[in-house]
């Protein structure tokens, strides 16, 4: 991303504070699970890298350096991260991501206060990335697309 992304993203984004140690180990050990998956394709060599990679969780919970032994954690997360990661279909970098999507009532109508509320049913419901309409979820703020990382945030 470059660095007026970033910015944008930071205005509108909601930061909390710092993250709790149970949080830090639970965010390393769930995205180590799916970066295996991008290295490994066959699901019985993902079973067995991923007992190994619980084994060394485990290995590690009884220390009393707990935080060094995360920070090492993610110093190796990152530095072994899949080039290319597997994302589903439906997700920037997917097959499906917004194939067909349609476009927005405000650029097929002139005037915001002519569109009608028909524009909003059928084809020009705007979709969510994957394909579901708009009404059917809850408003969703701060969501933003990062194409570099194929993931929305």
């Amino acid at each position: 991303m470059n660095a007026a992304f970033r910015g944008a993203v930071a205005q509108v984004s909601y930061h909390e504070g710092a993250l709790t140690h149970k949080q830090r180990v639970t965010r390393l050990y769930r995205n180590s699970l799916r970066m295996l998956l991008s290295w490994c394709i066959d699901r019985e060599v993902f079973y067995e890298e991923s007992d190994k990679l619980r084994a060394r969780f485990d290995a590690v919970k009884s220390l009393e350096a707990g935080k060094g032994a995360v920070d090492a954690g993610e110093a190796e997360f990152w530095e072994k991260l899949h080039p290319d990661p597997y994302s589903y279909i439906y997700m920037p970098g997917g097959t499906k991501f917004m194939r067909n999507p349609p476009p927005p009532p405000e650029i097929v109508y002139a005037l915001e206060d002519e569109i009608p509320k028909e524009a909003y049913t059928g084809t020009n419901t705007p979709v969510w990335p994957d394909s579901v309409p708009i009404t059917f979820r809850p408003h969703m703020d701060g969501l933003t697309v990062d194409f570099a990382k194929k993931r929305m945030q």
